[in-house]
């Protein structure tokens, strides 16, 4: 099996001849699950297709399937789709530039022609005329930012003359063109080494790279997702213990309130022979006595400013004022310091997240605090959190269960939060709730299968009828036709579970829901 991270050049003009069957098609649709990666949809008369184009590889090829959309994407997704969206492939180019390779494919939009560049190692780039830089995906440098012109030198394989290589691109054949003869005899393609020493072929299977190079970006994304989320709840957590240090010192003053109190009943019976401006007061403190039966001496420092009456009633204020919050004090205390184990166990779990949907559960959990909004905000309190699109419930073997609330949420679940291999349900024919099964795995547990399953006939039209047939499959089979109601979609490979009503079961299950 070829190697998706070591592509030679041949095996990229290999993949990027697979386009060929989509020159004049027009782009409908493009996602950005990260600032390498770009899924387009085309559209020929009578099919619609998909390409993927990866930046980390320097690779455009057919895809398969659409990548899971992440449960965010790149801003700049929304400026590439207006700038794209509607435009017609024209061509797909193989070049070198500064040594690296990249792909190169050509659109005609109604602003002129357009250049969609993916360079090895760097990021997606938009090119409009005279190579100028419209569109850059994050992280494209200062050289390849918007207004900037992209360089022109191109070299093909077997010179080492820029300027013929330049020659070449504008002649449409610098190293491999797409739009010329067969991809694998581009002129100038460069084969693998051990295969041209055999003479054999090296086994090449396009799918499987192109799903190795998108499962590699996704997991990419996934990494960087669950760092973001870390470091939101670890400087959440590095504020609630700031907060839980201000109110334990609240606290500590709250416990010396009462040393301010004696103090003032100590001072008050002799205020009237201290003066103002005296600086400290002796009195005698008849609760403590010698071995005489006589007060000790008490020595008092007072604030020269104020007259005795005035430290006394300074002392008594500020003890009534705290004893009066060493309630509040301590209910704050006791808020803060869960607030803060929670926090620190969001954080820990997240750092070992498995999954986006695990990840978006936890932020979910999180509330504002960890989202856009940043640690400011106090979700973590629990005051009031997010509105989320579907009710989370668990299995009696552990496994988390989701189910849609309503026909947009349906949408939302199953087209953005799930991933391909989730399990997904729905009752057979009927209106009701898409149901999930984030991270079942090859084998999905059987308990957890029958628990989704009761749900998905309990949250239907069948609800408290005595058996209903409920439809499950991967979430990567079920797709949404263009125009169709909210919550509607169609699905394939699907096997179907006859499903008893169980009321203990049932009632176990809506006990165990997660608010």
């Amino acid at each position: 099996m070829v190697n998706s991270s070591h592509l030679s050049i041949e095996q990229r003009t290999r993949l990027l001849g697979e386009l060929r069957t989509l020159f004049g098609a027009t782009l409908q649709k493009l996602w950005l699950p990260s600032a390498q990666l770009c899924v387009l949809q085309l559209r020929v008369p009578g099919k619609r297709s998909l390409a993927v184009v990866d930046a980390r590889l320097a690779i455009a090829a057919l895809a398969p399937e659409r990548p899971t959309a992440p449960d965010s994407s790149p801003r700049s997704q929304a400026t590439l789709r207006a700038a794209l969206t509607g435009a017609r492939l024209d061509g797909a180019r193989l070049e070198l530039v500064e040594r690296l390779p990249l792909v190169r494919l050509l659109f005609s939009t109604p602003h002129g022609p357009r250049a969609l560049i993916a360079e090895q190692g760097g990021t997606l780039l938009l090119l409009g005329d005279g190579g100028r830089i419209v569109w850059a995906a994050a992280g494209a440098g200062e050289k390849r930012r918007p207004g900037a012109t992209y360089p022109l030198a191109v070299a093909s394989p077997g010179t080492t003359d820029p300027e013929a290589g330049a020659r070449g691109a504008v002649a449409g054949r610098a190293l491999g063109d797409a739009a010329g003869s067969d991809a694998a005899e581009a002129p100038g393609s460069v084969g693998n080494p051990a295969s041209a020493a055999t003479g054999e072929e090296e086994p090449f299977d396009s799918i499987e790279i192109v799903r190795r190079a998108v499962a590699q970006e996704e997991a990419r994304g996934l990494e960087a997702r669950r760092r973001e989320l870390t470091a939101r709840l670890k400087a959440r957590a590095q504020k609630l213990r700031r907060t839980l240090a201000a109110v334990e010192e609240d606290k500590a003053r709250a416990a010396r309130s009462e040393n301010d109190r004696k103090k003032a009943e100590l001072l008050l019976p002799h205020q009237g022979r201290i003066a103002r401006g005296t600086r400290e007061a002796r009195v005698p403190d008849w609760s403590q006595l010698d071995a005489e039966g006589q007060p000790l001496e008490v020595l008092l420092a007072l604030d020269p400013a104020l007259s005795a009456a005035e430290n006394a009633a300074r002392w008594l204020k500020r003890s009534k004022r705290y004893q009066a919050a060493a309630g509040r004090i301590a209910a704050r205390r006791t808020e803060v310091a869960n607030d803060l184990a929670r926090a620190e166990s969001l954080c820990e779990r997240a750092g070992t997240a498995p999954d986006a949907s695990a990840l978006l559960l936890l932020l979910g959990e999180a509330g504002p605090a960890a989202g856009p909004g940043g640690p400011g905000t106090r979700a973590l309190a629990g005051t009031q959190k997010p509105r989320l699109p579907y009710r989370s419930f668990r299995s009696a073997s552990g496994a988390p269960i989701l189910v849609g609330r309503g026909a947009r949420d349906n949408d939302t679940l199953t087209l953005r939060i799930a991933r391909g291999n989730d399990v997904w349900l729905h009752a057979r024919g009927l209106q009701g709730a898409h149901v999930l099964l984030p991270g079942a795995g090859d084998a999905p547990d059987a308990r957890a299968l029958g628990d989704a399953a009761l749900l998905a006939a309990h949250f239907s039209s069948l609800r408290g009828a005595d058996f209903a047939e409920v439809a499950w499959t991967r979430r990567k089979h079920v797709r949404k036709p263009k125009g169709a109601a909210p919550g509607a979609v169609i699905f394939s490979q699907e096997k179907t579970l006859r499903v008893r009503l169980d009321e203990a079961q049932l009632a176990a299950l809506l006990k165990a829901e997660e608010l």
